[in-house]
């Protein structure tokens, strides 16, 4: 039987008290931010002498001496609801903490078109080739991490690049870093998974997914309940990627065959990429998200996900496998979600489209 605990902690992640009897809820997505809530009786909080809830600044949940969620206090999204808030009540002061994932911290910085300087810049894009996971590691590195300005680093975060992915070409000229980082992850078939250490370290692994499938499986025999299988047609068939540039000076690409009644066209705007290459990565990765996909939703049981321990068994961007009908079917673990209470502790993967919100 796995120990959960959650440790309240400052800014630098000193635990400064525990949650002994609140309710915790989180998700992590795959390449998107993810978000918690902590809610409890202020009196169910063990703090050290000399701290309060004004104090917490992060949040993290262990599991077994390892930490399996952390996050931080603030709004999930600019101007968003996120943070303390206290309510009074006959039975005493109750608490709501919330906020988003590591996940944050890439959208706290923007990509600049020149990293080594401020505005104004020198160049027009931050233009990188290479394999995916290196062009990834150099946009963090360069806007958040050891290479960023005095300015700009945070402190702690170290960059591992694990040398995956297709080799390409992309640009970056003042997106935030979560979104520049999703999209040449998606384009080069990897991912970026964050994590943080005990010490108040971070850090951000560049890696392939992993197919799990032959070894992570739920079968409808006991693991799934609620199994439901939808097949989406293709939103598009025809894909226009439009770049930088304005009338005949913009460079576009297309993809995608179809023809007559099958062809149904969509227009991506990506006016922020600056090279033909990048701008075809676009269009042919617009046309796969559009494609026919077959969905297979299905809730697994407290049982069977205490069976298959995240991070230990599999990773959000991992493939798992599904048995309905002793039929397998692939899925993508697109997010997971952290429950802790004090009557039961359980993660589970999510398949199917993820959770947007709690």
């Amino acid at each position: 039987m796995s120990t959960f605990t959650i440790d309240l902690c400052t800014s630098s992640w000193v635990k400064v008290a525990e949650c002994v009897t609140g309710v915790f809820d989180g998700v992590v997505r795959d390449l998107a931010v993810g978000e918690w809530r902590l809610a409890g009786m202020v009196d169910g909080l063990d703090f050290q002498a000399g701290y309060a809830l004004g104090d917490v600044d992060t949040i993290r949940v262990v599991r077994d001496a390892q930490i399996v969620f952390a996050g931080t206090v603030a709004p999930v999204v600019a101007g968003g609801v996120g943070g303390l808030e206290l309510v009074d009540s006959a039975e005493g002061v109750r608490y709501t903490l919330t906020g988003p994932d590591l996940w944050s911290v890439l959208a706290s910085r923007v990509a600049y078109p020149t990293p080594s300087t401020g505005p104004p810049w020198a160049d027009s894009h931050d233009v990188r080739t290479g394999l995916a996971s290196t062009c990834v590691a150099g946009y963090i590195t360069a806007n958040a991490g050891v290479s960023a300005s005095v300015d700009r680093a945070i402190p702690g975060l170290t960059v591992v690049d694990m040398l995956a992915g297709a080799t390409g070409t992309w640009s970056a000229r003042l997106q935030t870093l979560d979104v520049q980082v999703a999209r040449v992850c998606r384009d080069g078939g990897i991912t970026c998974r964050l994590s943080a250490g005990f010490d108040g370290s971070l850090t951000a692994t560049l890696l392939p997914p992993v197919d799990r499938s032959g070894s992570v499986v739920f079968s409808d025999q006991g693991d799934l309940v609620g199994i439901q299988r939808v097949t989406t047609p293709e939103a598009a068939t025809f894909v226009i990627a439009g770049g930088q540039g304005n009338l005949t000076a913009r460079t576009f690409a297309t993809a995608g065959t179809a023809t007559g009644a099958a062809r149904r066209e969509r227009f991506s705007d990506q006016s922020a990429l600056s090279t033909s290459t990048e701008v075809g990565q676009s269009a042919a990765s617009t046309l796969a998200a559009a494609a026919e996909v077959l969905t297979v939703r299905a809730s697994i049981t407290d049982t069977a996900a205490s069976g298959a321990q995240y991070l230990q068994a599999y990773n959000v961007g991992d493939t798992i496998a599904i048995e309905i009908d002793n039929v397998r079917w692939p899925v993508v673990v697109q997010a997971v979600t952290v429950h802790v209470s004090p009557e039961r502790a359980v993660i589970r993967p999510v398949l199917g489209p993820g959770v947007r919100n709690l």
